[in-house]
């Protein structure tokens, strides 16, 4: 089942602030790319092709490298990650579970990504 992809704009610090505290109770997922790059329109469009994750499941943003700078070295400086484009960065219970850059970038690997997160917290709710 395909769904819409409802994009977010990310376009301050506190909106991300807001995001990955909201990432505790639904994991959400941070789209970095640069619009003039090929490689960034490629990986867009393979992820609007084969978009197949409800928006019950997660919040996803889209941000502008070039447009958005410090919006985007804070994303990285938080994430702990080295700062590319494309970048997928997903987050959940407040922390970066899952960063992917450049071809590597797949509907199919998020989908991976969000199933292990939700058997971790289920199984971690269990042992409370």
């Amino acid at each position: 089942m395909s769904y819409p992809l409802n994009w977010k704009s990310l376009n301050t610090i506190e909106e991300f602030d807001r995001l990955v505290e909201n990432s505790r109770e639904k994991p959400a997922l941070i789209f970095k790319h640069r619009p003039s790059s090929p490689e960034s329109q490629h990986a867009l469009e393979q992820l609007q092709n084969d978009w197949s994750i409800s928006p019950e499941n997660l919040d996803i943003y889209m941000l502008d490298v070039m447009k958005e700078k410090e919006i985007s070295e804070t994303v990285t400086e938080n994430a702990g990650v080295i700062n590319e484009y494309p970048q997928v960065l997903l987050f959940a219970d407040g922390v970066t579970m899952y960063d992917e850059s450049r071809e590597m970038i797949s509907v199919k690997k998020i989908k991976l990504a969000l199933k292990i997160i939700n058997r971790t917290f289920k199984w971690m709710e269990t042992r409370v």
